[in-house]
């Protein structure tokens, strides 16, 4: 066997073992990567959700997340104290749905406990939109022509199943 035939089938085990590694898979030219965001990230997001909402002119109380409940298949429940327009501090919780809707991620509030806020209000909607976009970003740095196949919710995560097509 040649130096280039060896050199190219090394570089090619090395890569069956790093996709394997890696929980990655490659079929038809498309390649699979899961993403996995745990606790810290997820309340990282619904802040980031947050400003993005406030900054929009939207009135919502400041939740403090302090513990996400996972709920197979495809919500989560994030509980924590929610500081009141004002100024009180109150216990309370929020229900997250996650879904796929033509390769675009779909978040959505689907309940609600705090007093005074309401589910169907502009302000709500406009979470939701920013929940999406943040997680559409995070989807993009795998990078162009990312598309989500999937968003499950597993016993401690959310995993988003992204396929990219590899160009040779």
């Amino acid at each position: 066997m040649n130096q280039k035939k060896r050199m190219i089938l090394i570089v090619g085990m090395i890569l069956m073992l790093v996709s394997l590694a890696c929980n990655l898979s490659l079929q038809d030219g498309k390649l699979s990567i899961p993403i996995t965001l745990k606790e810290d990230t997820i309340k990282q997001i619904i802040s980031t959700a947050q400003s993005a909402a406030a900054s929009q002119g939207e009135k919502l109380p400041l939740i403090e997340v302090e513990d996400i409940e996972f709920v197979e298949p495809d919500r989560i429940v994030a509980k924590g104290q929610y500081q009141a327009l004002g100024g009180q501090r109150l216990n309370g919780q929020v229900e997250l749905k996650f879904s796929v809707v033509n390769d675009q991620p779909k978040v959505e509030v689907t309940a609600i406990n705090i007093p005074g806020v309401d589910l169907a209000s502009d302000a709500v909607k406009k979470v939701n939109e920013a929940l999406s976009k943040v997680i559409r970003d995070q989807v993009n740095q795998a990078g162009e022509g990312a598309v989500i196949k999937s968003i499950t919710v597993e016993a401690d995560a959310l995993k988003i199943l992204v396929e990219v097509t590899v160009r040779r």
